[in-house]
């Protein structure tokens, strides 16, 4: 939070200026990709002459009369030697260097591929041993910048492969990176965009998700969003409405409980982080406000400061000396710890009033902490901090459970139409990549119908905005967990309907998975099942096995369904027991475990109960973990035939 505040001071100061500005995907320790047409743009003075030079090339483009300005390298051979990339405008110089030659790939989708390398198995040993790949680079684009519209950057930086960088970094995205690196021995950059728990929708363009009727009352509730002056003007004006709302019910906004001076010293004491459960808050419904006095030293004056609060239940605005720091108005909020960077030039000298106004309807509220996250310390220096934990002064406000409704500039969440992609992809948009890779579904259970068309809509999409052809995209089918609710194994078909698509392939993950938790710890086989795809289809590595069996065609004989499929070269069971999870069904469409066995590479699929057979279906459930896999050891993907005549 307090880097991407500090990066839109930074980048409105420029555009105000006219000054020189490119896009954060360019820094220094960027890799670029090889032998491809390289795209650098960004904004200058109107109409100002704008030069790049980079390897031996000198290139010139003018700005259009907004600023706007792009142009393109002529295609590099792979390069590990650093060099120093200069664009000039005017009286402005930008000098980037450490600045490699390779192959670039973007690591996106939902929190599996969020998930970080310290958490994965054989984390720590990999970590010790980044710092030995310097020319693997890795770009993270910050996440909770959410805006409703396309924007032009998005915070991150290039950083080189080291101990410290890769701790956070996505595990599967870097063992992919990592094999590409160790078997094609040149530089290799990773780009970074993901968000735990979005679904597909919020990744796509909104145009694209104009084709579905389902959408349209969200969609043009985010019209008037449609730029960055528009959603600041009305988020001013909406939030301006809600208080105003909420002064007819809660006193705490009516009599102004929020500034430096209010008098609170009627108010209880407590000490923090505490559920709405103890003897004053137990079943309160509505409104809690909290105060607390914070006293800065001396030594801290002119020094910018971040206030953490960990996690708070239920909805929060948060104001520092009288002023609105943070508001978090969306039912996914209580995931998020609550990080407030604070200016030197908001802070008092001496006393300076926190305040947080905590709402919920149903009572499940309250700062959660932990109790060790209630600080606040020095921007430059974390370790210099004050707790924040005890002495709060308490009050309730508001009794009851009907709020005003809460506007969409000041309730966007993770999994607001196209905001991913308004706030990750585009701003990266047309940085030179050789493809994708992508780790998402769980989110999109409830409307896994959908999910083929959705997701072959997005490809093509990215396609289309690259403008690079149709690049390699590669995926992670979800994984078996004991999900509540729905069935799993539609979202896996989809994506694996999602093949038919030119250069796609997909890593199966049945044999991989932790039924315990939805996030698995074994991200290097996911890594390596991905990279086996890039290195036989766009790296000519021609003596290996890119996927596990997929399933192609199946026919009646008899009482059985024989079932051919694609690599199933040496068929067998991982666990040399026999098949598991194959069910077969008559016309009648009831389903009965079935008995397999592999016949010369394919599967026979029969039952007692079925006589007459007419369809096929195999680990058609959440919590599937099958044996199938082929010689190479690669596991099977979930199907389903369908319902074939029965001539007999």
């Amino acid at each position: 939070m307090k880097k991407i505040l500090t990066f839109i001071l930074f980048a409105l100061t420029l555009n105000i200026s006219a000054q020189l500005v490119v896009p954060s995907i360019f820094s220094d320790n960027m890799v670029l990709q090889r032998d491809m047409k390289i795209p650098v743009w960004g904004k200058c003075a109107p109409e100002a002459k704008v030069v790049v030079k980079f390897h031996g090339q000198e290139k010139v483009t003018s700005a259009d009369k907004d600023g706007n300005w792009k142009l393109y390298l002529s295609p590099i051979s792979a390069d590990s030697n650093p060099k120093k990339m200069s664009i000039e405008s005017g009286n402005c110089k930008i000098i980037f260097t450490n600045v490699l030659v390779g192959e670039v790939w973007l690591c996106s989708g939902q929190s599996n591929m969020k998930f970080p390398l310290e958490e994965a198995d054989s984390g720590e040993e990999y970590i010790a041993k980044a710092n030995d790949n310097k020319n693997i680079r890795l770009y993270q684009a910050a996440r909770f910048y959410l805006r409703p519209y396309e924007c032009d950057n998005c915070l991150g930086d290039w950083k080189i492969c080291s101990s410290n960088s890769v701790k956070d970094f996505s595990a599967a995205g870097y063992f992919f990176g990592l094999e590409l690196y160790k078997k094609l021995g040149v530089p290799i950059g990773l780009i970074e965009a993901d968000f735990g728990g979005t679904e597909i929708e919020a990744w796509m363009n909104l145009n694209d998700l104009k084709k579905w009727p389902v959408y349209n009352d969200e969609l043009t509730s985010l019209e008037k969003y449609k730029n960055h002056q528009k959603f600041i003007y009305y988020r001013k004006k909406e939030e301006k409405e809600l208080f105003n709302e909420l002064k007819k019910i809660d006193p705490g906004f009516r009599e102004n409980w929020m500034l430096p001076n209010f008098d609170d010293s009627d108010w209880n004491v407590m000490n923090l982080p505490r559920a709405w459960d103890s003897k004053y808050l137990n079943g309160h419904t509505g409104t809690v406000w909290y105060r607390k006095k914070i006293t800065f030293p001396k030594k801290w004056r002119k020094k910018d400061v971040v206030i953490s609060l960990g996690l708070i239940k239920g909805y929060d605005f948060i104001w520092f000396n009288g002023k609105l720091v943070w508001h978090a108005l969306e039912r996914y909020a209580s995931w998020w710890d609550r990080i407030v960077y604070i200016p030197w030039c908001d802070i008092k000298t001496g006393d300076n009033i926190l305040v947080v106004c905590n709402l919920s309807e149903s009572g499940s509220a309250g700062p959660r902490g932990p109790k060790g996250l209630m600080k606040v310390y020095l921007n430059a220096s974390p370790t210099n901090y004050i707790p924040l934990d005890r002495g709060w002064k308490c009050k309730k406000g508001y009794k009851g459970k009907k709020f005003p409704w809460f506007p969409v500039s000041l309730t966007l969440n993770q999994n607001t139409k196209s905001i991913q992609y308004d706030t990750m992809i585009h701003p990266i948009l047309p940085y030179a990549i050789r493809g994708a890779i992508w780790y998402q579904g769980e989110s999109n259970r409830d409307n896994a119908d959908m999910y083929e068309d959705l997701f072959t809509t997005m490809i093509k999409s990215w396609r289309g905005e690259w403008n690079e052809g149709d690049f390699p995209f590669y995926y992670v089918q979800i994984s078996p967990f004991k999900y509540r609710r729905g069935n799993s194994a539609f979202v896996q078909e989809a994506q694996l309907n999602t093949l038919k698509l030119t250069n796609t392939g997909m890593a199966v993950t049945l044999d991989i998975s932790d039924l315990k938790t939805v996030h698995p710890r074994n991200k290097i086989d996911v890594g390596h099942r991905l990279a086996l795809w890039a290195l036989a289809k766009d790296y000519g590595f021609t003596n290996l096995v890119y996927s596990g069996p997929l399933y192609k065609s199946c026919k009646i004989a008899g009482n059985k369904i024989i079932i051919n499929f694609d690599f199933a070269k040496g068929l067998k069971t991982r666990d040399g027991k026999p098949l598991t999870h194959f069910e077969i069904a008559g016309k009648n469409k009831e389903f009965y475990p079935g008995t397999a066995k592999i016949v010369n590479d394919k599967i026979e699929v029969s039952s007692e109960k079925v006589g007459k057979p007419a369809a096929v279906r195999f680990a058609w459930s959440n919590d599937a973990e099958p044996n199938l896999c082929n010689g190479a050891g690669l596991p099977a993907s979930t199907f389903r035939t369908g319902f074939l005549k029965n001539k007999n």
